[in-house]
């Protein structure tokens, strides 16, 4: 069970910074502070990402949201401005515009910059942080990949292998190019994601097989590669569906997805496997997930001391350092879906999205709660 791994992990021992509010005061633990009113317009599907100091927002959509359940055609028109939240300061900062317009996308942060590939996958968008500037630079793939910062180089990893085997690739900023990683020792997948333990690269998959999960669950898989050294250890298969996200913790990898299936009436598995669990690379072994505070209560993420890996804004959160989950306090203002939401640190922030309460809007309210 995943119990006090922040002790095995000396940035775990490190506090974040006080968050205060507008006037100067200290925020309240495990309440919502609103945030001052940023920059930005209303709007929904906002890149968010944290550098480490600064939340940073990215374009979105300002268009008449979509209601739920609906299919609506996206937004042709999508924004290109952003905007930079300090919480140690509460200020915000305009910054400059992304060269082309964003609703979503990859990002990741390696030492000063702020890496950003839009949906279309045509061109890696470089921010650099201290200098307020853009760049344009060239990929050798195309749409379908996935970013993760690995030290200080960038990863970019294809999500899918069902259209045709792929490349992954690494990209070092000094010089500006990218490498492809060596093939992994894992048979073409679905589903895969990869995390990065702070000294090795962790593939995790989907085995892809003709109707996966029709006669038996389709388990996760997992691999680890050596970067400097280009080789891969092949890892135990692991008794959980999920394949992310993952949260560093001490010498474990969390994915804090709750839930789990059991195949349904028709090709039932015998019993339920769970979404989320642990696994220590360096020995293969896999573990359980702490039992959480009510059988169908959503999880939202998970934290150390220093860090957190947050997608949701409602349910509860996994404190690894004591292996009991924290619920989320409502956020205050009405029932506002499609919100943006980023760790920054261990602190979640939330900004904009879309509310039903009437006539369909997008708003541009954004909080800040600590646990």
């Amino acid at each position: 069970m995943l119990i006090g791994l922040c002790g095995l992990l000396a940035g775990c021992a490190e506090h974040a910074e006080p968050v205060v509010t507008e006037a100067g005061e200290p925020m309240v633990a495990n309440e919502w502070t609103a945030l001052p009113k940023s920059p930005l317009s209303p709007r929904e599907a906002v890149l968010g990402l944290w550098t480490g100091r600064e939340v940073l927002l990215i374009g979105g959509s300002d268009a008449s949201p979509c209601p739920p359940n609906a299919s609506c055609v996206g937004d042709p028109t999508p924004l290109a401005d952003g905007a930079a939240y300090d919480p140690a300061t509460t200020r915000w900062r305009k910054i400059a515009d992304s060269p082309v317009p964003l609703t979503g996308g990859e990002s990741a942060v390696v030492g000063g910059t702020a890496y950003v590939l839009p949906p279309d996958g045509k061109e890696l968008l470089a921010y650099r942080i201290d200098g307020d500037a853009w760049a344009r630079l060239p990929v050798p793939f195309g749409g379908g990949y996935y970013l993760l910062a690995a030290g200080d180089r960038l990863v970019a990893y294809l999500g899918s292998e069902e259209n045709g085997g792929g490349k992954d690739y690494v990209f070092e900023p000094r010089t500006a190019t990218w490498s492809e990683l060596p093939a992994d020792p894992l048979n073409p997948a679905f589903d895969r994601a990869m995390a990065w333990t702070g000294s090795e690269l962790v593939l995790f998959d989907h085995e892809l097989v003709p109707n996966p999960g029709s006669e038996k669950p389709a388990l996760t898989r997992a691999a680890t590669l050596d970067l400097a050294a280009g080789s891969w250890r092949r890892l135990p298969d692991s008794e959980i569906l999920g394949t992310g996200p993952w949260l560093a913790a001490g010498d474990e990898l969390v994915n804090p997805m709750l839930g789990g299936a059991d195949g349904g009436e028709v090709n039932g598995w015998g019993r339920t496997y769970p979404y989320g669990g642990g696994l220590a690379p360096a020995t293969g072994a896999w573990s359980d997930l702490p039992t959480p505070p009510a059988r169908d209560i959503a999880s939202a993420g998970a934290r150390t001391g220093g860090t957190a890996v947050y997608f949701g804004s409602e349910g509860v959160v996994l404190d690894t350092a004591t292996g009991t989950w924290q619920p989320i306090p409502a956020i205050p203002g009405g029932d506002v879906t499609h919100r943006t939401v980023v760790a920054a640190g261990v602190r979640m922030l939330v900004f904009g999205g879309a509310s039903f309460d009437g006539t369909p809007t997008v708003v541009d309210d954004a909080w800040i709660w600590a646990p």
